[in-house]
């Protein structure tokens, strides 16, 4: 082959890789049940602009004070799905990354001044699965977060299993608050977040709305788990939780694991060296979208 073919054929291989790529856009809209503006970034796969057909997806949540753009511009989302979908690990796939809120948790917090719950299950969801194709099926549709995020990964797979198939979770911030005894005082630095999120304090030392919203009291209400003979009957989601064996949480998600085990929740842990940071949850990324996919897949 000569020179001029040989630089002719790798010049067209590179504008064909570039071209399958996805695109990320960033979405504004107003929403009703916030009472102002909120965005949300969102991945679209390579083939997403030249076909006609419908797509799994994947809602991610950010972490504490983070926005939704952290996922875009830190944690190299695009980079990282590109790659996946590239080499076979993981399928074509939507990726929503939503505005959450320190003050919400993920959830509707306390005084009702942010219904981030409500906003995200019949404001967002509906939104964008009837904007872009995206299959409205529960076996295409997986949750997954890093820290806060995942623990509002979570807290939406148990809490609406019928919606997601999946969740993955990445250094989790998995809340047990133990109640403040009488003459004790709370830690100050978490305080005023977990009043804002479940109340005040009340007498036995729980904030008032905490055990209604807890991960872990969730959990313990639930039956031992069993999956339903009937395949019409939603189960329970799998579960991922991926933790570093130098995260300051790594003892918040492998308590979190015991009551899971306990209850025979479809759970695997993983715990990889590193600890509360970004190149830990890039690297988890790669993993979720592998394990996210081979779920869709099955």
């Amino acid at each position: 082959m000569s020179k001029y073919l040989i630089t002719l054929t790798f010049t067209l291989i590179s504008l064909f890789s570039f071209a399958q790529t996805g695109n990320v856009l960033s979405i504004t809209n107003k929403s009703k049940t916030l009472n102002k503006d909120v965005s949300y970034s969102i991945y679209l796969p390579p083939s997403y602009e030249k076909s006609t057909r419908s797509y799994p997806v994947l809602y991610l949540f950010h972490g504490m004070w983070g926005d939704y753009t952290d996922w875009v511009n830190k944690g190299e989302v695009a980079t990282i799905a590109n790659k996946a979908i590239a080499s076979g690990d993981a399928p074509e796939m939507i990726i929503v990354m939503t505005e959450g809120f320190t003050d919400a948790f993920y959830q509707n917090n306390y005084d009702k001044s942010v219904m981030w719950e409500d906003y995200f299950i019949n404001e967002l969801m509906p939104n964008v699965e009837s904007n872009y194709r995206i299959y409205k099926n529960r076996n295409y549709r997986a949750i997954a977060g890093l820290s806060m995020g995942g623990y509002g990964s979570v807290y939406h797979a148990i809490k609406h299993k019928d919606l997601f198939t999946y969740c993955y979770a990445m250094s989790g911030a998995f809340l047990d608050i133990a109640p403040v005894k009488a003459g004790e005082k709370p830690n100050p630095m978490f305080e005023d977040v977990y009043v804002k999120l479940w109340g005040k304090r009340q007498a036995d030392g729980y904030h008032a709305n905490y055990k209604a919203n807890s991960i872990q009291e969730m959990i313990k209400a639930l039956d031992v788990y069993q999956a339903p003979q009937d395949w019409r009957v939603p189960g329970l989601p799998s579960f991922t939780i991926d933790c570093g064996d130098d995260d300051f949480l790594i003892q918040n998600n492998m308590d979190l694991i015991k009551l899971m085990k306990e209850k025979k929740i479809p759970v695997e842990f993983r715990v990889r060296d590193g600890g509360h940071t970004w190149s830990y949850w890039r690297e988890s990324l790669a993993l979720a979208l592998g394990a996210v996919g081979k779920k869709f897949r099955d």
